[in-house]
């Protein structure tokens, strides 16, 4: 049986579904193959670089997310200060796993598994521009960009950082703005598993039943 946190976790936007924007924001989107291809704009930062995102997701208060990139690794990391735990990308690999220290664990379930289907999916977006824009203090343009399960925009710098994006699918919809917008190196470590912590493989909808959404 797994222990429970020391603490209720307050509820605010879904975890899960703030991934999958997070990951598309920030490079989710890897290298289009969709006829015009090259018209594609930049996806993935050429560096690393840190950001602070405001997600906005319907009927929920707006909620804050840390996001790490490595350009050398393409790994990304995704803090959530208000419960204290992240989330751990492999681009290359499609695999994520949710790190939960009050827990002591790494935990992975069947929705996380699905990013390489959310993967797949977005490397045949299409890319309309539509004019340019200031967010975060940088200069970006934005794009309409349509998937086959998704649609909506996005507002992307030169060297593609994604500074803004709203959108919507199936499950839903959700704005992310950056607040901030620092190049910096991250840390090898901080985007590994910590050592010593618990693999846990849970069910599908357990880490969302876990953080009270």
């Amino acid at each position: 049986m797994l222990p429970l946190p020391p603490r209720p976790l307050q509820r605010c936007a879904a975890p899960l579904s703030a991934t999958a924007l997070a990951l598309f924001i920030s490079a989710a989107l890897l290298e289009p193959h969709a006829a015009g291809a090259a018209m594609a704009p930049q996806l993935l930062p050429e560096s690393d670089v840190k950001i602070r995102y405001t997600v906005s997701v319907p009927g929920q208060p707006p909620h804050d997310y840390d996001l790490s990139f490595s350009a050398e690794s393409e790994r990304v990391r995704i803090d959530d200060p208000a419960r204290g735990l992240w989330f751990l990308v492999d681009l290359r690999n499609a695999s994520a796993a949710l790190v939960v220290p009050q827990m002591h664990a790494v935990v992975t379930e069947p929705d996380l598994a699905n990013l390489a289907a959310i993967l797949e999916s977005a490397k045949t977006a299409r890319f309309t521009p539509l004019g340019e824009a200031s967010i975060a203090g940088l200069s970006c343009t934005r794009y309409e960009v349509l998937s086959d399960q998704a649609r909506g925009t996005a507002c992307l710098t030169r060297d593609g950082i994604a500074l803004a994006v709203s959108g919507e699918d199936s499950r839903g919809s959700a704005q992310v703005v950056a607040d901030s917008v620092t190049e910096v190196a991250v840390p090898p470590d901080s985007l590994a598993p910590p050592p010593g912590f618990l693999t846990i493989a849970l069910p599908r909808g357990a880490i969302a039943a876990l953080l009270g959404n």
